[in-house]
């Protein structure tokens, strides 16, 4: 590989990790606070700054000298979202399910080892959801996660568990690869997978999974609540309609 291309690759790694860094903290950052928390020297992420901010993916505030995330972003994200063709097939479903449980509802695909949000709505308690449209969450410890991955291959299992291991988030998070196993294989059988409080302390999650043309899962509804909501009992109510939701989307993908 040519210096050049090394270099150009870096900038762009380098250019998306500052994106990213932004998208993350709440309130704009100075360069000297972007610079510690990448690890960058002061002129690299100056340099990778200005570019963004030609660009309009990022915006300095003219009176405190702040950075965040420009207009470009969410333009970028408008796009994505217009032209992904499960965000568009689902999104009605998605509305209609939410009027009926009026609980947060998420939309999610499994990428590199990770589960990325492309839909959400919000609920009765939507305050104390801290997810949001682009954020990614663990597979192992979600219901959306454990909904994707079960229906991979056997092998994609044992390969996940391997790479990224199965870290306790809550006291109820399966740490054991026999029983993560068991539990992914179940969720196949039933088609329902369950986030029994594994993932964040007092919240309740159940999704079911999305099935393309042929007959590969390629996204999950989840919907979630605080515990005292989202009661096994209350879970079962949901199960029907949320099958029925994932059911309808799977049946319009492809057309």
């Amino acid at each position: 590989m040519k210096r050049s291309e090394s270099f150009a690759n870096n900038s762009v790694r380098n250019a998306i990790l500052v994106l990213e860094y932004l998208a993350k903290v709440d309130h704009p950052q100075n360069l000297s606070m972007i610079s510690k928390a990448l690890g960058m020297n002061k002129s690299t992420v100056y340099r990778l700054l200005s570019t963004l901010e030609e660009s309009y993916y990022v915006s300095q505030n003219e009176t405190t000298k702040q950075y965040s995330l420009g207009a470009r972003v969410s333009w970028l994200s408008s796009r994505f979202l217009e032209k992904n063709e499960i965000c568009s097939v689902a999104r009605p479903y998605l509305e209609t399910l939410s009027q009926k449980i009026n609980e947060t509802i998420h939309l999610g695909i499994l990428e590199h080892s990770g589960v990325t949000y492309i839909d959400k709505i919000n609920g009765r308690e939507a305050v104390i959801m801290a997810s949001r449209i682009g954020g990614r969450t663990a597979v192992h410890c979600t219901a959306l996660g454990k909904a994707l991955l079960a229906f991979q291959p056997e092998s994609k299992w044992c390969e996940y568990v391997e790479q990224n291991g199965l870290p306790a988030r809550t006291e109820n998070t399966i740490t054991d690869p026999d029983q993560f196993y068991k539990e992914l294989a179940k969720i196949r059988e039933l088609g329902i997978s369950i986030d029994n409080i594994e993932n964040e302390e007092g919240i309740r999650c159940v999704a079911s999974p999305i099935f393309d043309a042929s007959n590969n899962v390629v996204a999950a509804v989840s919907v979630s609540s605080w515990i005292i909501n989202m009661t096994m009992e209350r879970v079962q109510q949901i199960v029907p309609l949320l099958q029925s939701t994932t059911a309808e989307i799977s049946a319009h993908l492809g057309k």
